[in-house]
């Protein structure tokens, strides 16, 4: 029989005949499933080893197997010895033993991602077996496979299960779990009461019975995981059982202090979903839901949890199963797991893997299997240190002022791009290669050897390329394809910086050094031909330059721009595309502050480009944010005065207390309070302390959000601001007045207006006065 299965996670379990390796998904058609499979065993190998650690390896009856074979290592062909264990959580130990006689290569891959590359298997694959009878696990399918065919991306349906537990604050007891289901495109809500050890097992059926691929709920990873963990404890020797609910009925395991791991489901926080997918200033679960629905929590008093108890259970049953659903909303209306599922599919992992590992093991996914292939060997991660800083992109001054018909170039995958051009690898570096980068490293050719991070790069960003085009060719498939072309950007940004980290099994300082040195030659030769050519070059950084076009209508301008990007590409061997059309552009003089209104294409017209500036900025308080956009709105439709006029317009207003408060609100994250010398006089711990003496939810990580409402001191005084709450403090307007002009003198002072002009309202100024400098500083000197 044959089943096509997306795997969600995979895993091993010891048995009586050895180790037998479990791939958990679902069906195409919606069933869970485990596919088992025997005789798989893990081995590493070691480099040229002395006889004293292979007579010792040979005596050891943990020892399967030692084989002979030759890897490439450092530069060339080497005699190894390929060591195979029988039980896979005894590596660690062997490779300690090893690594005091010679080099130890793959080592340290985690066994059933040994499977996998093994294997090759893809996200998605066809499962050839027998369906068997094992009450040990809890999915609809249990499977002996016998052999593997990858097969095309689907989405199955996916179960997903959110929880949330309201426990006494005087004794810890556990009052109710509310629990939200998605299945099948709808939300089913329950709860679970009663006496606390009834309460845990019926909980654990109900994982079983439910059986869903994903469990969710906000901050559990931090909370509830670790509180019904402790529990289980208390009652496991009573009842036998413990925190089953694994599909293998496993407990779930906490991995470095940061997130949870269980076999066959994935665990994802909507919290952590929260801080990787959304750039907002709070993060309970109150700000969230009103940012994304409008709707918060239920009004119950989480201070005095056990009084609220007492009085009405039914309301906290009710306000528990409403936390449960907005956490399942959350995670699916930022829409993180189809995002996981598509980089799922472009690094060939279960869906747990992605989510759980770093980009680091992304890469490795795809280079381990071709090194594999080529007879290369894999180092243990971090097997190198970074010696030295390196450089990064180049970045050209910007001189203050106003540009008119501004064009901007980028450099399709810049990265990327210059590591396949120059073939830049880790197997083509040598003292011998014809290939040598701005600071004296050489490469070997494509001729000579192809190196496996070029090529893989290549066929990474062919696979985009044709995503794109499917996207046209299927416009009823857009947003499928689309996802999928974003998977793969991702996956081929993260080359670079896992290839410039200190700790990557494959890094070497001088391929990062290297890359960034190529673009920054690159980019600095485009400036210097486009500037020969009498062009003006307004702006250039890492992987894109703006200059200035020579007409002033659209239509020749993007004529241009087109043209310029063509023969730049065809010259430099790199993509070069003709990204848009600022009119106006406008910077005060800084290195990656700029903002521009984009005029073409015709789909993005009218849009504002900011880049550097507090609009940016999570940290910034609103009116920062919204006072800046407002002048540079003025000062884009070339209305100086009028800029400068709404700028001490503004600092005014603020001045007097003409704002609305929520508009005054600073956020910052709050690490745990140990972590800090002096909390208390920093203004995001108080705001968080007093945040918790409000009974309002913090979690160590989590952005929290206060009002000034005090200054003068030594340290400032905040409050907590919580949306829905009203705040009664009075904010210290002159803090945030000053705050505000400090922010627009950085745009103002351009015009010789500074943040003391702003708050006085003084200095008046007129066109005359700009055009008397000498010194280009204001934007007059550029019409």
């Amino acid at each position: 029989m044959q089943w096509d299965v997306r795997l969600l996670s995979a895993s091993y379990s010891r048995e009586e005949d050895g180790v037998v390796v479990e791939l958990y998904g679902r069906t195409r058609e919606g069933k869970s499933i485990v596919a088992r499979y025997h005789g798989f065993m893990p081995y590493f190998y070691l480099v040229e080893p002395p006889t004293t650690i292979l007579e010792k390896f040979s005596q050891d009856a943990e020892i399967y197997s030692m084989e002979e074979v030759k890897l490439w290592h450092r530069g060339k062909v080497r005699d190894c010895v390929k060591v195979t264990l029988h039980s896979p959580w005894k590596t660690p130990r062997y490779r300690s033993e090893a690594l005091e006689f010679c080099d130890v290569l793959a080592a340290d891959i985690p066994f059933h991602q040994r499977f996998i590359y093994d294997f090759d298997l893809g996200s998605c694959v066809r499962i050839y077996g027998k369906e068997v009878k094992n009450a040990k696990y809890t999915t609809d399918i249990v499977i002996e496979a016998e052999k593997f065919e990858n097969i095309g991306d689907f989405k199955p349906p996916l179960k997903i299960l959110s929880f949330d537990i309201e426990n006494s604050m005087k004794d810890g007891r556990i009052f109710t779990i509310g629990i939200a289901i998605w299945e099948g495109g709808e939300i089913r809500k329950m709860s679970i009461d009663g006496h606390e050890e009834d309460i845990l097992w019926k909980f654990v059926e109900l994982i079983w019975n439910e059986d869903p691929d994903i469990i969710t709920g906000y901050n559990i990873d931090g909370y509830d995981l670790e509180l019904l963990s402790e529990k289980y404890k208390k009652y496991e020797k009573s009842h036998g059982m413990g925190f089953a609910i694994g599909r293998d009925k496993s407990k779930p395991q906490r991995i470095a202090g940061q997130f949870w791991r269980l076999h066959g489901r994935v665990i994802e926080d909507a919290w952590w979903a929260v801080k990787k997918e959304l750039r907002l200033k709070q993060e309970t679960l109150q700000a969230v839901s009103m940012y994304l629905f409008g709707e918060g929590k239920m009004d119950v008093d989480r201070t005095n949890i056990d009084e609220e108890w007492e009085k009405d259970r039914e309301k906290v049953i009710e306000y528990c199963k409403k936390d449960a659903e907005l956490a399942l909303r959350i995670l699916l209306k930022i829409g993180i797991i189809d995002k996981y599922l598509d980089l799922a599919t472009v690094t060939k992992f279960p869906l747990d893997d992605v989510i759980h590992s770093g980009t680091s093991t992304w890469v490795d996914s795809l280079l381990i299997r071709e090194a594999d292939k080529r007879g290369i060997g894999v180092p243990l991660q971090g097997h190198e240190r970074k010696t030295r800083k390196i450089e990064g992109g180049y970045v050209h001054s910007i001189e203050p002022g106003l540009y008119h018909w501004v064009c901007v170039l980028d450099f399709k995958s810049m990265y990327p791009s210059i590591i396949i051009k120059y073939n830049i690898c880790f197997t083509t570096l040598s003292k011998d290669g014809e290939i040598e980068s701005p600071i004296g490293v050489r490469f070997l050719s494509r001729e000579r050897r192809e190196g496996i991070i070029p090529r893989i790069l290549a066929e990474l960003m062919e696979k985009r390329d044709e995503m794109k085009r499917k996207m046209r060719e299927e416009p009823e498939k857009k947003d499928y394809y689309d996802g999928l072309q974003k998977a793969v950007k991702i996956l081929m940004n993260t080359f670079y910086g896992v290839l410039a980290s200190s700790f990557y099994r494959f890094t070497n300082p001088d391929i990062g050094a290297s890359i960034t040195a190529f673009a920054r030659e690159t980019i600095k030769k485009i400036i210097k031909e486009l500037e020969n050519e009498g062009l003006r070059v307004v702006y250039g950084d890492t992987d894109s330059v703006f200059f200035q076009s020579p007409f002033k209508e659209l239509e020749k301008t993007v004529e241009f721009g087109k043209k310029k990007a063509e023969d730049i590409s065809r010259r430099e061997d790199l993509i070069l595309e003709f990204e848009k059309v600022l009119e106006p552009f406008f910077s005060h003089g800084a290195k990656k502050r700029y903002v521009g209104r984009i005029i073409w294409p015709e789909e993005m017209r009218g849009e504002m480009v900011v880049r550097g500036y507090e609009i940016r900025r999570t940290d910034s308080f609103d009116l920062q944010t919204e006072a800046q956009k407002e002048v540079f709105e003025r000062i884009l439709d070339g209305d100086i005065k009028g800029a400068i006029q709404r700028a001490k317009e503004i600092v005014s207003h603020v001045r007097s207390g003409k704002v609305p408060v929520e508009k005054l609100v600073i956020s910052r994250t709050v690490r745990d309070f140990k972590f800090y010398k002096n909390p208390d006089g920093m203004p995001n711990v108080q705001a968080a302390k007093k945040l918790i003496k409000m009974g309002h939810e913090f979690i160590p990580g989590m952005k929290v959000a206060w009002v000034v409402v005090n200054a003068r001191g030594s340290k400032q005084d905040v409050e907590p601001y919580v949306p829905g709450v009203p705040f009664t403090k009075k904010p210290d307007y002159r803090y945030y007045a000053r705050r505000v002009a400090e922010t627009l003198a950085r745009i103002t002072e351009v015009f010789d207006v500074d943040e003391e002009n702003l708050l006085t309202g003084s200095r008046q100024i007129s066109l005359g006065s700009f055009q008397k400098e000498k010194k280009k500083k204001t934007l007059f000197d550029f019409e």
